[in-house]
């Protein structure tokens, strides 16, 4: 053979052994990022179907519990022959119906098994006794078994068979110190909700929810849908089994399912399982708030990011009569280069520094390539940033449902509970003083019943403004419950909490308050609480409770203290 050939020869192979091991590490590298990419797509696209099924329910379960506490629906769950009560409930319920999504509502009472419905349309608001439930009856043993759970809300997918809807209900219970009374809430219309929440044709991926016995809550095809599954035994629930035929991809997700939940929502885990004869991503998060689990399956071909570059080491070979030289240093500057570049940024993202900014290199294909990443990770950066600021919107949000009156919007019992437990801890480390001032509006049932509850309503409101108006800008202010209200005054003395009351007081007195074509007005009755030394919180409240019932004894309208009745 001759030197020639043979030297043809041994550059062809040393040619075709570099753009081989070249093509592998090209591959590697693709496989890297698409694996990476696969698993952020995974996660942030849990976090997006999480997020987007639980804002709907959120506010409807909100919603159904604020209808849970009105004293009208106890009343009506305790006194259901009287027809005056009724009304009451039913005005209520009426008014809660136009702010439901669905202006619909439902009501289910204990003692008597009466259901009570209306619809959007309003086509049962003058009859809304529907029917009676038996727990005889299999088709309304999701009441008795609502009940009986102790829960004190449940998101439940259930067809009424007596008037012939199916929704996705949000029951609550009806509860009056330990005894459950019945179940209310509210529906939303399932084929709606799946359209927002699960059916959102994107291909290559598919989401489910289960329960936490894995029945299916949630799925674009209806037919996999366990309905009423809290009415069923275990063994009659349409569970997860019927997307998954391997016994160990099951028993991986139900140990996937208790770590999850062990973090109360807290974290996305990410698993490959066999999906209908098909292997795909399974990306896992537990809701704690509906006690669901959101299952997102995605496959291969979804989360490649990058696909179609696979020939451009077989380009490389096209050029093999170059002078090695030549070719190593086109090769080098061309496209090893670029790719180790890229590879150093993907090091870079893969331990999850996402501020970095990936390098458009080379030319042709491998500046395709590096545009493509960069890309990629500027949609992961703004995914992520995107999420983060949603996220921290609703927990704001919820946070604030929880320590914010609806009503008058200053702090709820629980929010001025905390104010007080800090405040006293305050005291105790720095020393200081601070007093209380309990507020009970005079004589408050009698305006509800003679002017209606929209009026103590008003009422409320305006005794809230006076609060805002009167404190200082470091007094805490809040709605104690009912028609109850406190004042949290630090670093003051007991004259001028005193002076603080009377004026309070004297301005209520001056309200005077429009109720359709009457004005009334009322009166309040104060207890002053100034503590000589430390106390603790339990103590301090006990006593201005004593001196606002020392007011009430003084014939309302006044302004006591507790020292006066020591």
């Amino acid at each position: 053979m001759k030197l020639s050939v043979r030297f043809y020869l041994l550059m062809t192979a040393i040619f075709l052994s570099f753009s081989l091991v070249s093509w592998l590490a090209f591959s590697d590298m693709v496989n890297e990022i698409n694996v990476l990419w696969g698993k952020r797509f995974a996660e942030r696209q849990v976090l997006f179907d999480k997020h987007r099924t639980l804002s709907p329910l959120i506010r409807e379960i909100k919603l159904a519990r604020q209808m849970a506490a009105e004293p009208a629906l106890l009343e009506m769950a305790l006194h259901e022959n009287d027809a005056a009560v009724r009304r009451r409930a039913t005005r209520v319920m009426e008014r809660y119906r136009f702010d439901f999504r669905d202006h619909s509502y439902f009501a289910a009472f204990a003692r008597s098994g009466n259901y009570y419905f209306n619809d959007s349309a309003g086509q049962y608001s003058d009859r809304p006794y529907r029917y009676t439930l038996s727990p005889h009856e299999k088709r309304d043993y999701w009441f008795y078994a609502t009940m009986k759970s102790g829960v004190d809300y449940q998101v439940n997918l259930d067809p009424d068979v007596h008037l012939g809807v199916v929704k996705v209900w949000i029951n609550v219970l009806l509860k009056s110190g330990g005894e459950v009374l019945g179940v209310i809430g509210t529906g939303i219309d399932l084929t709606e909700f799946l359209k927002e929440s699960v059916d959102i044709n994107q291909p290559g991926v598919d989401t489910f929810f289960v329960d936490k016995s894995l029945a299916i809550q949630l799925s674009a095809d209806p037919k996999l849908i366990d309905y009423a599954s809290i009415a069923k035994t275990v063994g009659e629930r349409i569970k997860i089994d019927v997307l998954f035929k391997n016994p160990e991809d099951i028993e991986r997700l139900r140990q996937t399912a208790i770590d999850l939940e062990k973090h109360q929502g807290g974290e996305v885990s990410t698993l490959w399982v066999d999906y209908r004869g098909e292997k795909r991503l399974l990306g896992m998060a537990y809701l704690p708030e509906v006690g669901w689990y959101d299952l997102t399956l995605m496959d291969e071909s979804s989360l490649q990011v990058l696909r179609g570059f696979t020939w451009l080491p077989l380009l490389l070979g096209t050029i093999f009569l170059m002078a090695m030289l030549i070719l190593g240093f086109l090769l080098h500057r061309w496209v090893l280069n670029p790719i180790a570049r890229l590879t150093k940024a993907t090091e870079h993202i893969q331990r999850g520094n996402y501020d970095i900014e990936p390098p458009i290199v080379g030319k042709g294909e491998i500046s395709a390539l590096s545009r493509s990443f960069w890309q990629m990770v500027e949609f992961v950066r703004n995914a992520n940033v995107e999420l983060e600021r949603k996220v921290n919107e609703r927990t704001q949000d919820l946070l604030r449902l929880t320590e914010i009156d609806y009503l008058t919007g200053l702090l709820n019992r629980r929010g001025m509970t905390d104010k007080l437990e800090k405040e006293v801890a305050r005291q105790a480390r720095q020393g200081g003083s601070m007093g209380l001032l309990l507020l009970d509006l005079d004589h408050f049932k009698q305006v509800n019943d003679k002017y209606g509850h929209a009026a103590g309503d008003l009422a409320i409101c305006a005794t809230a403004n006076v609060l805002r108006s009167m404190k200082r800008s470091y007094d805490y202010a809040g709605r104690w419950g009912g028609e109850e209200f406190m004042l949290l005054l630090p670093e003051c003395n007991e004259d001028e909490m005193v002076a603080i009351a009377e004026r309070i007081r004297e301005a209520i007195r001056n309200l005077h308050i429009e109720a359709g074509p009457r004005n009334f007005s009322f009166t309040v009755s104060i207890g002053v609480h100034f503590p000589s030394g430390p106390q603790t919180l339990d103590a301090m409240l006990q006593q201005a409770d004593k001196a606002l019932y020392a007011a009430k004894d003084a014939g309302r309208d006044c302004v006591r203290t507790s020292r006066q009745q020591s």
